[in-house]
This record gives structure tokens, sequence and C-alpha cells, in this order.
């Protein structure tokens, strides 16, 4: 996992759920649809539910994680004078509030979360194990080394 996903999943993990909006503004710089990718992925997959119901436009629905990026990239967008928002050709009208709307773990991201820091604890103690290895493997042999000598 990407380290922009892994932020997004910890930031909901920390609240257990935040808004729509909040998980919107998580992932970055909102240029474009692409800044929308590891979130879209996140729920996508699994690790991340969401109160809304995502639907692609017939003839899409291969593209699942494209057609929600561009959803969730929309929200970010400023309405027009009628009421739509517009973005690559597609025009939406839609009635969401993405600050009404929630973003919260699922039990396939939980589990992520724990054996990605069990992972990481697990390094770092073969970390310093091998480390403390070394130091007394090389004290030990200077010791016997020196003992040698003396006799």
């Amino acid at each position: 996992m990407n380290r922009a996903s892994l932020r997004i999943l910890r930031a909901v993990a920390k609240r257990r759920e935040v808004t729509l909006a909040e998980a919107i503004r998580i992932t970055g710089h909102h240029g474009s649809h692409l800044d929308q990718y590891p979130l879209a992925l996140l729920l996508e997959d699994g690790f991340l539910g969401v109160t809304i119901n995502h639907t692609p436009p017939t003839g899409a629905e291969e593209m699942r994680e494209f057609s929600l990026a561009t959803t969730l990239h929309m929200f970010t967008l400023p309405k027009g004078p009628d009421g739509t928002v517009c973005y690559r050709g597609i025009s939406s009208s839609g009635s969401l509030n993405p600050n009404n709307e929630r973003v919260f773990l699922k039990a396939k991201g939980a589990l992520y979360l724990d054996q990605h820091t069990q992972k990481v604890l697990d390094r770092l103690w073969s970390l310093a194990l091998g480390f403390i290895g070394g130091v007394l493997a090389t004290v030990v042999a200077s010791w016997v080394k020196g003992h040698l000598r003396l006799t």
C-alpha cells in the first residue's frame, strides 16, 4: 500500500469515521481526479466503507475506480450558477453533500493496519536483536582473543 493510501486509512482508523469531505481533503492536492485514486481504491477494495452507494454509469461497470475517483473529485469543485458541476465532459446536478456522508473503517482495513503495525515491530525487533548479537559477538570474540593471549 502506498503512503497516501496508508495516511488515509490511518486517519480514518484513528477517528473511526470521518465525513466524506474530510476524507477527500486528506487525499491531497485536488488538482484532478487522479488525487482521489487512493481513497477510491480503499473504498472499492473494502478497506473503508462509505454511506453512499456508488453506481458507475452504464458502460463503466469495469471502471469503478475511475468513476469513483471522478465522482469524489467533483465534490471538490464549485457548483455553477445552475447548480451543476462539470468536469471532463461530465455534468452532475446531484444533491449529495459530502459533509453529511461518512467514511468509516471496515474489518479489512483494521486487519491490514494491525498486520502492518506488527510487521514494523517485527522489523524493529530483528534490527535490534541483530545489532545486539553483532556487538555481543564482537565483545565475546575480543574477550576470548585477549584471554587466550594472557595464558
